[in-house]
């Protein structure tokens, strides 16, 4: 009699720790499921999210006069109609246009997505930056067309990340023997390696990369982010959306 009740005690264990586990986990992995979302960056790609995959839509006319939320440099703008032709143009409830100025972000979900805003710095230390140099045989006094970081909790942990943007792409007034564009965070001393992309100086090559757009693509309380890296006159922009996982960077989508 004491070992059925003992054996009973053990399976009503059981089923409240594999209903703690359902919780825990299962109800984020049906969410990620029944996730339907659309992100518009820019006038040149449209990404779509949808049962735990990522697509690239060729077709944007498809998407024409739905509601997104719009935000420019990362600024909510509002809930607005989008319509492609040539690019994108934004219309309010009366089907009036709406004039825009900036890097344009769309987004339409059946859930919550949060955007974070952000602010360039001055890059005030340049230890890791030579670091990074030094590993990719480049001189440490390398001249830039852009240097900047941008510094915040990224991963939701309760401290900051530093995201680091160099390159000397687009020179102008010096002639660089090597042509680089590099991206990489910096998180407790540790440098995590996020775009390179090293080659000689053939005067047209390369592209410039930017920090878009930080992103809680999936409601994980964690951000993903949009970097884009604009190469010469028409020959367009790359854009990746990267996640941070297993502590490194991948690239979930990108438009190419």
């Amino acid at each position: 009699m004491k070992s059925k009740k003992i054996y009973i005690v053990l399976i009503v264990i059981m089923i409240i720790f594999f209903l703690i586990m359902f919780f825990v986990f299962g109800l984020d992995e049906l969410k990620k499921e029944g996730i339907d979302t659309t992100i518009i960056v820019d006038n040149d790609t449209v990404w779509n999210y949808r049962g735990k995959t990522w697509n690239n839509v060729s077709s944007f006319n498809k998407y024409n006069w739905k509601k997104y939320d719009v935000y420019i440099n990362n600024e909510k703008m509002g809930n607005y109609y989008l319509w492609y032709n040539d690019k994108w143009y934004v219309f309010d409830d009366n089907k009036n246009a709406v004039m825009i100025d900036g890097d344009l972000l769309g987004i339409k979900s059946n859930y919550n997505i949060y955007v974070h805003n952000f602010e360039k710095e001055k890059i005030d230390n340049y230890s890791y930056v030579h670091k990074v140099l030094e590993d990719n045989k480049l001189p440490i006094d390398s001249e830039y067309t852009v240097n900047y970081k941008v510094v915040f909790d990224y991963d939701g942990d309760g401290e900051v990340e530093e995201f680091y943007v160099i390159t000397n792409v687009f020179p102008t007034g010096f002639n660089p023997k090597k042509i680089f564009s590099i991206v990489f965070m910096v998180k407790e001393n540790t440098i995590y390696p996020i775009y390179t992309n090293v080659s000689n100086n053939k005067g047209l090559n390369g592209c410039r990369p930017y920090l878009n757009s930080f992103i809680d693509i999936d409601d994980d309380n964690k951000y993903e982010f949009i970097l884009s890296c604009s190469e010469y006159s028409v020959s367009g922009t790359n854009r990746m959306l990267y996640d941070f996982e297993d502590n490194k960077f991948k690239i979930l989508i990108s438009n190419n």
